[in-house]
């Protein structure tokens, strides 16, 4: 066993480690919750979801229904797959990165201390992907970006194979993981135009192998055609009809590259980040110069044929051609977010190793402490910032306002719900988390309303109308309620309905948990 494997089990030990500990500290937020309520609905409504307008994830959610069957549907058995597919990226980034950058691993005696030097930046650009903040985030919440990643570094190595070295098997695996994509997460077709330009990139060498590529790309035609319709209607509509709202390419550049660096904890002082940036752009900057000395080994089928600018060009649009995709797209309709291109990480990683060994390369005596300094800085930063997140509230608290609420309050009161997307976290977090926890939901949620929405655009008169209005009606009958708050401002930027119930009730009893407002309210008699 060479040392890079032991490198590589040891570090998947530790990342295993790394992201299990605390994985239940956060309380699910909303889109989690709605993860579990899609797995365990009725399964006619989950499988119409491969054909309906704008359903995202449905073979995601297919799949998680199958575990959760296995080991029920705790926070920890939703989150337990996060874990294990990031786990999975490790070595796949390791192997897409040996391939993508041509570099050997059994070499002759006389460059065997040089590709022991080479062989550090799969290796490096593995430890950085696993000590990531932005990884571990997501690597702990119970959604598919996770997977996304591992999926798409599958259809990479794939390709790189398929056009290196041929093969109809390999093919076929690219085909199955590439439609796989299509319904883990939408977006992913980015995949599609980003593999077009890399086989421009690659020709003449990919001319060699276009038969099994071509017949792949006709295939995914296939997978893809229920999504065709509705997102070909939704391109060419009007009307905004995404949810999102436009967001500029200065802003998309920025949010990735602090996110990336960061993690999802505010952004501290840009000074503090300088050490990754400098790597960053050290790998972009000097990466083709690292690239054009590393050593191929043919047999070992890491794309020796291709020339090293192909191999730098194949990196840099790997990390651009996503961003640019997503914002083409949303200047028709608005899609980003940040985490839709989150497989953009490990050629940010691989930049990142880049330029590590660049500075190696080119920094004379000061080599070896400037690089040590740097990613030692970069990777302590990051634990540090892991370690934050793990141990920081940070999601909304519903768990602890659930549990507080269920615990005092008789199914038989009125219980109010702003926003109303809570009722799918009061169902979940007030059962025993399992299988059956949305079934037999309607005893425990019992008597409850909707919260207002007042985000209507009425002048304000006419508002303070429609809430009086609209309370009446919600509470006609109630003598106390219970209200449940969290992201108020997405229903009552005005802050109406609260208004009304000062006016009207007397605060019995109140709890504040992160994000999450909890009251208890007696009635005027007659409102």
């Amino acid at each position: 066993m060479t040392y890079q494997r032991l490198f590589l089990i040891f570090l998947i030990l530790g990342t295993f480690a790394w992201r299990v500990t605390g994985l239940t500290y956060q309380s699910l937020w909303r889109d989690e919750v709605d993860a579990v309520y899609f797995a365990l609905r009725n399964l006619p409504d989950t499988l119409a979801m491969f054909v309906e307008m704008a359903q995202n994830g449905a073979l995601y959610f297919l799949s998680l229904r199958g575990w959760f069957s296995l080991v029920g549907a705790s926070e920890f058995a939703l989150r337990y797959v996060s874990v294990m597919a990031s786990i999975v990226s490790i070595p796949l980034t390791w192997q897409v990165a040996r391939r993508l950058l041509g570099v050997a691993t059994r070499e002759p005696a006389a460059v065997a201390a040089r590709a022991v030097g080479h062989s550090i930046i799969p290796l490096l650009a593995v430890l950085f992907l696993a000590c990531n903040p932005y990884q571990l985030w997501y690597a702990q919440e119970g959604k598919m970006y996770t997977l996304v990643i591992a999926l798409t570094l599958l259809a990479h190595w794939c390709w790189l194979t398929g056009i290196t070295q041929g093969g109809w098997r390999v093919w076929w695996v690219y085909l199955i993981t590439v439609s796989i994509c299509f319904y883990i997460h939408l977006l992913t077709i980015i995949i599609i135009p980003l593999h077009l330009l890399w086989f421009l990139i690659a020709w003449p060498q990919s001319r060699q192998h276009w038969r099994g590529y071509g017949l792949a790309l006709a295939g995914l035609t296939l997978p893809y055609l229920p999504f065709v319709w509705w997102q070909w209607a939704m391109l060419n509509s009007a009307e905004k009809l995404s949810g999102f709202n436009f967001t500029p390419l200065s802003e998309i550049v920025y949010t990735l590259l602090i996110n990336h660096s960061y993690g999802l904890l505010p952004a501290p002082p840009l000074l503090r980040l300088l050490p990754i940036f400098f790597l960053g752009a050290v790998g972009l900057l000097f990466g083709i110069g690292v690239i054009a000395n590393l050593r191929s080994e043919p047999e070992a089928g890491v794309a020796p044929s291709l020339g090293y600018w192909r191999r730098y060009l194949l990196l840099v649009s790997w990390l651009l051609i996503p961003i640019a995709t997503i914002y083409v797209l949303s200047l028709r309709q608005p899609v980003y977010t940040d985490r839709y291109i989150i497989w953009i990480a490990p050629a940010a990683m691989i930049l990142l190793a880049l330029g590590a060994q660049a500075l190696y390369q080119y920094s004379g005596r000061l080599a070896i402490p400037l690089v040590l300094i740097l990613v030692i800085y970069s990777l302590g930063l990051w634990t540090q910032m892991g370690w934050r997140q793990k141990t920081e509230t940070i999601k909304y608290d519903l768990r602890s306002a659930i549990h507080f609420v269920a615990e005092r309050r008789d199914p038989a009161t009125l219980l109010v719900l702003q926003i109303p997307h809570i009722e799918f976290s009061y169902r979940y977090y007030s059962g025993d988390g399992q299988p059956t926890v949305f079934a037999t939901s309607d005893a425990r949620l019992g008597n409850w309303q909707g919260g207002l929405w007042t985000n209507n655009g009425l002048p304000d008169a006419e508002a303070v109308v429609m809430a009086e209005q609209e309370m009446q009606r919600i509470t006609a009958g109630a003598q106390a309620l219970w209200v449940l708050s969290s992201e108020v401002e997405m229903w009552d930027t005005r802050h109406l309905m609260n208004a009304w119930l000062d006016s009207h009730g007397h605060l019995i009893e109140s709890a504040e948990f992160h994000g999450v407002h909890a009251r208890h309210y007696r009635l005027d008699a007659g409102n």
